[in-house]
């Protein structure tokens, strides 16, 4: 499977019945969350490392009570409560040295996430497809810049271009892919 996709077998949200392997059953249901959980707590706390960190002790806090887990739900929304929980706790320790945003507001900013959800796994979708359409240097270009993390200049640098073309290029490719995703959801009828 290719970086950024994402495997479309079962929904993350949809019950499932426990088998006789609970670590088996935990992996596979938490490996089907793992990124909708990633975006739910940068949602609240937009620090990729941070909320890594969080992931990771939410999935010890799942497993720890992954016997009070009802497998007649949905298990994405019983991990969100303790991410939800998680990021509270971490945003707490971090307040001493920072200042983030109140905790009514990042309730809300989870509320409106959880609502979303659908849309964006639509948009995530649709992007999908029209990043398959794009001929291959543009593709190249946003493998260079996104996936791989780099910033304009040093793509600029080992392609042998100006940053302005590439910023320019850039520009172009995302205005290309926001109209075809616009295009692909109102062509299958998925728009709200």
């Amino acid at each position: 499977m290719r970086r950024g996709t994402i495997a479309r077998s079962a929904s993350p949200t949809a019950p499932s019945t426990m088998p006789h392997d609970p670590h088996a059953h935990f992996a596979e249901l938490y490996s089907r969350c793992h990124l909708p959980l990633l975006r739910y707590v940068m949602t609240m706390l937009p620090n990729r490392a941070i909320a890594e960190d969080i992931v990771q002790e939410t999935a010890k806090n799942l497993w720890e009570k992954f016997d009070q887990y009802d497998p007649s739900q949905p298990f994405l929304p019983w991990a969100r409560k303790f991410a939800y929980f998680e990021t509270l706790n971490q945003r707490r320790k971090l307040a001493v040295r920072r200042k983030y945003f109140c905790d009514a507001l990042v309730e809300t900013f989870a509320d409106e996430r959880e609502k979303s959800d659908p849309a964006l796994e639509q948009q995530r979708e649709a992007l999908g497809e029209c990043l398959s359409k794009l001929d291959g240097p543009a593709r190249e270009l946003l493998l260079e810049r996104y996936a791989k993390e780099r910033s304009l200049s040093e793509v600029a640098s080992s392609m042998g271009r100006s940053r302005n073309s590439l910023y320019v290029m850039m520009h172009r490719i995302r205005q290309k892919l926001a109209d075809c995703v616009t295009r692909q959801i109102e062509s299958e009828g998925l728009s709200s």
